[in-house]
This record gives C-alpha cells, sequence and structure tokens, in this order.
C-alpha cells in the first residue's frame, strides 16, 4: 500500500507540474502581447526559463535537501535529451505541413552553442579534478559566460509568436498570477526531488540514471506540451526555440547548482560514471543531428531531402531509448 501511494504521489507531482507550466506559459504569452518586453527575450529567454524551472529546483533541491549531487548531471543532460526526442517525435506527429515550414538562421548557432555547453561538461566530468577551485568547478562560470554571449547574440527583432487576444487579464494581474504559479511549480519541485530520490532507492537504480528517468522526465514535459501545441498548429520554428532555449537554459542551471554545492560534506557536482557517460554522448549526437536537419530543411526541398529530414528526426528518440536500453541492462547485471 506504501509503494501505491508513492507513486500515485510521484504521477500526482507530475500533473501538478504540468498543470502550472500551462498556467505559467499563459501568462507569458498575455504579458508577451501587453507589455513592450522584446518578443526574442520572451520567447527565447523567458518562456525557455519558464518551462526549465522544474529542472532548476530539482538541482537545488538535489544539492541541499536529499544531498544527492550525482542526480543534478543526470536531470540536467536527461532533459536535454529527451527534449530532443521529443521535439523528433513531434516532428514525426505532426510533421504534414513541414515541407514548406523553415527554421531560424539563428538556431544554428544555437546548437552550436548547445555543442560548446556539452564539451564543457565533457570537461567538467573527464577532468573533474584538475577543474575543482574551491568548492566548484571553473567549468561552471565558463558555461555561464557561454550562456550570457548566447542570449547577447539574440535577434531583439524576432517576431513575437505570442497570442494578441484578449484573455480579459491586465498585464499587472498576468505578473501577479504568473509569480504565484512560479512559487508553485518551485514546491511541486521540491517535493518531485524527494519522491524521485525514494523511488530510486526502492528500485535499486543509480541516482544519475533516477535523475535522467523521473526527473528528466517530469521535468521536460512543460516543454512537450508547449512545443507540441505548437506543431499542431504548424508553427515549428516557434517550437524548435522553446526547445533549443530551454536545452540551453538548462545548462546555465549548472553554474547555480555548482554554486550552491558547498553544503557540509558536499562533493561535486561533476560525477562521471556510466549514466552520464552515455547522457552525454547520445545528449552531443542528437544535438548535431538537429542541427543536420535544420540545414538540410532550410536548403533542399526535394523529396529525398525531406525524407532525410524525417530519418533525422528518428535518431534523437531512439537515442533516447538506446540510453534506457543499455543504462537498464547494466543495472540489470
Amino acid at each position: 500500500m506504501a509503494d501505491f501511494w508513492l507513486y500515485f504521489g510521484y504521477i500526482a507531482t507530475v500533473v501538478v507540474i504540468v498543470f502550472l507550466s500551462i498556467k505559467l506559459g499563459k501568462y507569458v504569452d498575455i504579458i508577451d502581447a501587453k507589455s513592450n518586453i522584446s518578443g526574442a527575450f520572451i520567447g527565447g529567454v523567458l518562456l525557455a526559463a519558464v518551462t526549465s524551472l522544474p529542472e532548476l529546483f530539482t538541482s537545488l533541491s538535489a544539492v541541499w535537501i536529499v544531498r544527492e549531487n550525482s542526480m543534478i548531471i543526470g536531470n540536467i543532460l536527461g532533459s536535454d535529451l529527451i527534449n530532443l526526442a521529443f521535439f523528433g517525435v513531434l516532428l514525426l506527429i505532426f510533421g504534414r505541413g513541414l515541407k514548406s515550414a523553415k527554421f531560424s538562421v539563428f538556431y544554428y548557432t544555437a546548437l552550436i552553442v548547445s555543442c560548446g555547453m556539452y564539451a564543457l561538461v565533457s570537461v567538467g566530468l573527464y577532468l573533474a579534478e584538475y577543474m575543482q577551485f574551491t568548492w566548484f568547478s571553473v567549468v561552471s562560470p565558463m558555461i555561464l559566460v557561454l550562456y550570457v554571449l548566447f542570449v547577447g547574440k539574440m535577434p531583439k527583432t524576432a517576431e513575437a509568436q505570442a497570442s494578441k487576444k484578449d484573455e480579459g487579464i491586465t498585464l499587472k494581474q498576468a505578473f501577479i498570477r504568473f509569480a504565484v504559479c512560479a512559487v508553485l511549480l518551485i514546491g511541486a519541485s521540491i517535493a518531485m526531488t524527494y519522491v524521485a530520490d525514494i523511488v530510486a532507492d526502492k528500485l535499486g537504480l543509480g541516482k544519475t540514471f533516477a535523475g535522467a528517468l523521473f526527473l528528466g522526465v517530469a521535468t521536460s514535459l512543460p516543454e512537450l506540451i508547449s512545443s507540441g501545441t505548437l506543431c499542431y498548429r504548424k508553427n515549428y520554428n516557434a517550437a524548435a526555440g522553446n526547445i533549443i532555449g530551454s536545452n540551453i537554459f538548462n545548462f546555465a542551471i549548472l553554474f547555480i547548482a555548482d554554486v550552491f554545492s558547498f553544503a557540509p560534506g558536499g562533493t561535486g557536482i561533476y560525477i562521471l560514471n556510466k549514466d552520464s557517460n552515455w547522457l552525454l554522448i547520445f545528449g552531443a549526437c542528437a544535438t548535431v543531428v538537429t542541427l543536420a536537419m535544420m540545414l538540410v530543411k532550410n536548403r533542399y526541398s526535394s523529396k529525398g531531402a525531406l525524407f532525410g529530414v524525417y530519418a533525422m528526426n528518428a535518431v534523437s528518440p531512439i537515442m533516447y531509448v538506446l540510453y534506457l536500453l543499455i543504462t537498464t541492462a547494466v543495472i540489470a547485471v
């Protein structure tokens, strides 16, 4: 009976996170429509940050509450891989209008930045002993600098994707409701960390694998829902911005988690094991394939090229399944 309530609690927490994320997205949309804030900032930074709030606070909870720093890399790299896998699945499901779609050229830069993030995390993992300075790794500030440069290069004149219809909510009300939902989402994210840690112990799973599976899936649902809606409306470009922006913001979370990892008896967050190693490899490969897919889609319009685009969209989901199969096999052994 206790196990039933444990798994019920996990599912209930996921539902709450999804519900709050939908509401946050709605209020961000209203703020975009009724304020003078840049559309590029709203879509590429604020929306990405909003849908990444679960990753942020589950990572901080892993550091300060459950004291399982090895869950952080699994959470971040797992979320990024899941995001790309979701994006690939969505483009396959809602891909009928993909033939006439065009992706922003800026996403080439964004995906190259994401590859740079993977390279820095690789340094942090494989050279952890040499990168450590006091309690944190020098890799983390480098990740933050790369994120700031990315935001600085973001097009300031991009067309906003938000709905312009009147929702009957004032700008002030939207800000207040946004803040309330954000606070509730923080609480739900902290609860998710507790539940995921208990489930991992019950099932005998590694902490990195648990972070990638239970935290990664649950905290990526906001990106899935918002991007799924955009793909259904054939707004593939906006869906890509949400996924890629969220992935890059997730990397920046490593800096925040590392700075706050000075708790007594704590360890660094760059912990290399088989799970984090596979997440690194599959995530970097999925990012490169996504970049290749966009290059082919934007430059070529033949049937053969479109078939190649569909084939490449299947790569990220396959890589995530392979990760699950490999890590599950390791656990079984």
